[in-house]
């Protein structure tokens, strides 16, 4: 934890920055970009990718939205 806040310090980052919402801000990156649940799941060392989705739905929320939308276009609406 040192060494990560002289890294964020280096790097004019905020200090409030923590491994865990890296990990977070990784996962739902990834997701945004429609990455599959399976593959992120498996990065983030998850043994189901349940738990993928149970933490990150928020994310899987947006891709939802976007899917919507594309298939009312492809459809015309």
């Amino acid at each position: 934890t040192y060494r990560f806040k002289l890294i964020l310090k280096a790097n004019n980052l905020p200090l409030d920055l923590s491994v865990h919402s890296l990990r977070h801000t990784n996962a739902s990156l990834l997701i945004a970009q429609g990455v599959d649940v399976r593959t992120v799941a498996s990065l983030l060392g998850h043994a189901q990718a349940s738990t993928t989705l149970d933490i990150y739905a928020h994310a899987f929320d947006k891709n939802k939205r976007k899917a919507q939308e594309k298939l009312g276009k492809a459809i015309g609406l």
